[in-house]
């Protein structure tokens, strides 16, 4: 009696987890969508010539990658680099769309924080992004423009970079203002900086228009 219950107290266990080992091999199924045991799929899988992905090899893509599309001198590109608010996210910048015409102009419109990430990513030389148009003086609007300003000059900037934007309810209220006392913050920056790049990247044209027009230009 003994010996009969430690051979039943070694075979059951052992035959528990057989059943359940080969119910699971033989039910399991990637994404369960019934097309057979997984076992069984397995071994005709093998049977089968393989598919191999190049890890080099250009694939087709329904995106717009830079310098991956001409622009013919009758059209027009934007491109939206920032749509989000002041609060940061890993996936979207604050506002900021660059507008690229046939002609080589580019516009960027407005500058908020985050975007110089995007911008910078479409590898145009920042000689050319020389232009920027400031809606309104909140930081998701305007937040990156020291990015812009210092980055861009370090960048290969070798023009000044020239900014239109608002006027205010009184001069602190305005962009001439704001941009200015910027700039005198960035002093430690521009100054060591001075001499070691081309100075007229380092310069900073202001343009300040009445926030009061409408329909104007």
């Amino acid at each position: 009696m003994k010996a009969r219950r430690v051979v039943r107290a070694l075979v059951i266990p052992w035959a528990i987890a057989a059943v359940a080992i080969g119910s699971y091999v033989w039910g399991w199924e990637d994404g369960r969508n019934g097309d057979g045991p997984a076992l069984v799929r397995t071994a005709l899988a093998w049977q089968q010539p393989q598919q191999l992905v190049s890890p080099t090899a250009a694939r087709e893509r329904d995106a717009y990658f830079p310098n991956s599309e001409e622009l013919a001198p009758d059209e027009m590109r934007v491109i939206a680099c920032g749509t989000g608010m002041p609060t940061a996210r890993e996936s979207q910048a604050a506002a900021c769309f660059l507008v690229e015409l046939g002609n080589g102009q580019k516009y960027i419109f407005d500058s908020g924080t985050g975007s110089h990430v995007r911008i910078g990513s479409l590898e145009i030389p920042y000689d050319f992004l020389d232009k920027i148009f400031i809606s309104h003086l909140h930081t998701d609007h305007f937040g990156d423009f020291a990015a812009y300003y210092i980055g861009g000059w370090v960048g290969g900037r070798s023009v000044p970079l020239r900014v239109w934007g608002p006027s205010g309810a009184e001069p602190s209220l305005g962009t001439e203002y704001a941009l200015t006392h910027w700039q005198q913050a960035l002093n430690w920056d521009i100054t060591g900086r001075s001499g070691r790049l081309p100075a007229t990247g380092g310069e900073l044209e202001i343009n300040e228009f009445d926030f009061r027009g409408e329909n104007q230009v």
